[in-house]
This record gives C-alpha cells, structure tokens and sequence, in this order.
C-alpha cells in the first residue's frame, strides 16, 4: 500500500485599509454606488461566489436608516443606495471585502459627502412596478424609458428636472414575494419635479381613485388608458398603488414619512415574549353546553317525538315481514330463558338424586348390619322366645330368621 503526503498551500490574511471618495451626492435625490471587484483591485476569475461584501457605517455594526444595500446575482456587484436627509452632511462607510477563492480581506473607507439640491421637487408621483427589482432600475436605459413616458404622454412640463426621489423594494414595504421565482419582487419608486401636475395625471388620479380601496390589489387587475405607454417601455405598474403627492407635502418630508412608517412596520413585526399571566383564561361552559347537552335535548325531542307517532299508528300498520322478524326474536328470546332455566334445574334434580342416592345407600347398610346381628350364632343356638326373665332377647325386638328358598314341587302324574 504506497502512502501520499498532501501539502495543502496555507495563504495569508491581508488586511488593507485604503480612502475612497464617493463624492457629493444630493438631499431629496436617489443616489446609487456600484461595489465590486475592482474596488478592492481583485480579478475577477467568473465564479459568481467568489466576492462577498459588508457595508456598514463607520464605528456601527449597519448602515444608517436611510441607506440600504443589496447584492445583484445577474451583474455580480453590490449596491448603495439611499436618499439623504437634510441633517446629514457627510458619511463615512466601513466597507469589507473578502475573496473566497484567497482567502483575502480587505478594507475600504467610503465617504459620502451629502450637497442640497438647489432646486428640490415639490410634486411628486409614486408608482409601483410589478415586473422589476430594485437592481433593475439602476440601469440607465431602463430609467430613461420611465422618464420619456411622463415627459412625452403625463407631465411634460417636468422635461427639465425629472429626477427619482424614493426607491424601495415592495417586499420591504410588506408585500409578499412571487409564486414564480423568476418574476419581480416589485418596486415602489417617486418620481418628482418643481413642476405642477398636468390635466393628464388628475384625470389619472381620478380614474384608478376607486382601486386605492383595494388591497392587496392582484396583477392585472386594472387597466387604465395610459396602460399602453408603460407597457411599451416595459413597465407593468400596479394601479392600486398609483398617488399623486401635492405640493403642500415637501419631497423630503414625505420620503422621510416613508421611510419611518417603513421603520415602524419592522418595529411592529417584532415578536415579544409575554408572560405566564398575561395569557388570557377563558371559559369552556358555554362550548360545553352548545356540543354536549344541545344535541342531547335535540335526540331526546326527536325521540319522544318518534315513540308517540310509533304507539298512535301502530294499529294503522301492516308490515307482515316486520311481524314475522319480531315474533321470531320473540320466540328465541323465550327459548333462551326456557333453555337456561331447564338448565339450572337439571342441576338441582342431580343435586336431589344424588342426595337421595346417598341416604338410600345409608339404610342399606344399616339394614344389612341389623339382619347380620340378628343371625349371629348365639342368637341361632337360643330359640327360647319366651316371656322369660332370663331371656337373652330384649323384648319387643322381633328377629326371624329368614324363610326358607322357595322349591317348586315335583311333577306327579297322578296330578
């Protein structure tokens, strides 16, 4: 048997610090930054599960409140994406890296540094598209066919300053995940401009107004007439969700509204452990009474009910064959009672015989000794049966000896 030594190649562990500069993002505004392999200067080598990458905020364990982060299987990068409040001035994120194939780690230092809007949208249009993920609308292409359709068809006085103002996935916002794996999660975006809403959008608003009742709302439920325009540009919207925000509600305002109804619903999602006393007690009488004495009452009616007309129609009745059956199971009922009670009597008169037997055999024997007393040889040679005072024989006591065999006579002729 020939032995093989493995060697196996031992790598070590790099840990490199290295300052990005995200550069200025803008308040009120979506912004996206793409994380992959060429961040941390890694080659790529095809396997999708070569790179696995952590954000977090600098000196926390997660990202602020209003930034999120996902992982894009079909393009093999990371995104971060958010929309900065006005209180916010500059971030700096801990992003870590590793290589699964090196076993390599390596740290960058992302700063994000957050400029106002000079000129913020004050109308709004939040829609929600069925048929798309999150990553999906950070393509360019894609983006530019939603713009087109409210510049050219719904809002062409927003040509100008158009610009998404809220991005978030539908399932975060509590909707529930796809039958079919390969269709979209669903995404809930805002698009916004300083410009006011045309006659297009309130004649819109107006006409899914009766759906914002419905909910959940299924896919294709509705169609509306401006259907056609985003099903041309690959877009299957969900009506049910479709709203206006007036000018009155500030772009950021209602973005950070959002974002705290969003925070407050994964609040109340959490499950708390509550104690022993807290549960309530609850009676089970009145159940008891519905199931058990209910139906009891109800088949005791039903049969008193079915006894009267049973004895008031009976004479009425002519059923020879029931007739028949009955007097037959009369008739074996009583042969049972007559057999078992022969039974036990038979017992008894055995009992009797037996008893009877046994006495008679008693006298028996005692007469026999009574008789063989009487023929004792002293008794034999004394034949005195007088009324003698020196007589043996005690008076009253009457002791013969038997007769003689009877012999028949001799045949004569003379006879």
């Amino acid at each position: 048997m020939c032995l093989k030594t493995i060697y196996f190649p031992l790598f070590w562990i790099f840990n490199t610090i290295s300052l990005i500069n995200c550069g200025n993002v803008l308040m009120t505004e979506v912004f996206e930054t793409v994380i992959d392999h060429t961040m941390f200067n890694w080659t790529f080598d095809g396997n999708p599960n070569q790179f696995v990458y952590q954000p977090s905020l600098f000196g926390a364990p997660d990202l602020p409140d209003w930034m999120s982060y996902i992982y894009s299987e079909k393009r093999n990068v990371g995104y971060l994406y958010g929309v900065p409040p006005s209180t916010t001035t500059e971030v700096t994120l801990d992003i870590i890296g590793l290589n699964r194939k090196t076993y390599e780690t390596k740290r960058h230092q992302l700063v994000i540094v957050v400029v106002e809007k000079l000129s913020p949208a004050k109308y709004e249009v939040q829609l929600k598209i069925d048929n798309l993920n999150v990553e999906d609308m950070f393509d360019v292409d894609r983006m530019d066919r939603l713009k087109d359709v409210f510049k050219k068809h719904l809002w062409n006085d927003s040509e100008e300053d158009l610009y998404m103002t809220y991005l978030a996935s539908a399932v975060d916002l509590g909707a529930r995940l796809p039958l079919n794996p390969k269709e979209g999660e669903g995404v809930v975006v805002r698009l916004g401009s300083k410009a006011q809403f045309s006659d297009e959008l309130a004649k819109l608003q107006d006409e899914v107004r009766p759906l914002l009742k419905v909910s959940p709302c299924p896919r294709d439920f509705k169609r509306t007439t401006v259907e056609r325009y985003f099903r041309e540009a690959g877009f299957a919207l969900d009506w049910c969700s479709f709203s206006l925000i007036s000018a009155m509600q500030d772009s950021e305002t209602s973005s950070e509204e959002l974002a705290k109804l969003t925070e407050q619903k994964l609040i109340e999602n959490r499950w708390n452990a509550f104690s022993r006393n807290d549960v309530p007690q609850r009676s089970y009488i009145h159940e008891f009474l519905f199931t058990i004495l209910v139906p009891m009452f109800v088949m005791t009616i039903l049969a008193i009910i079915l006894s009267i007309i049973l004895c008031f129609h009976h004479e009425g009745i002519d059923d020879p064959l029931s007739e028949e059956f009955f007097d037959n199971l009369y008739h074996i009922c009583t042969d049972y009672v007559r057999s078992k009670r022969m039974r036990n009597s038979s017992t008894t008169e055995i009992t009797q015989y037996a008893t009877i037997n046994r006495v008679t055999y008693t006298l028996r024997s005692l007469s026999n000794q009574r008789d063989f007393t009487c023929l004792s040889p002293e008794m034999v040679g004394s034949r005195s049966h007088t009324n003698s005072p020196t007589s043996t024989i005690s008076r009253g006591l009457h002791c013969r000896p038997s007769p003689p065999p009877y012999i028949k006579p001799k045949f004569s002729a003379e006879f």
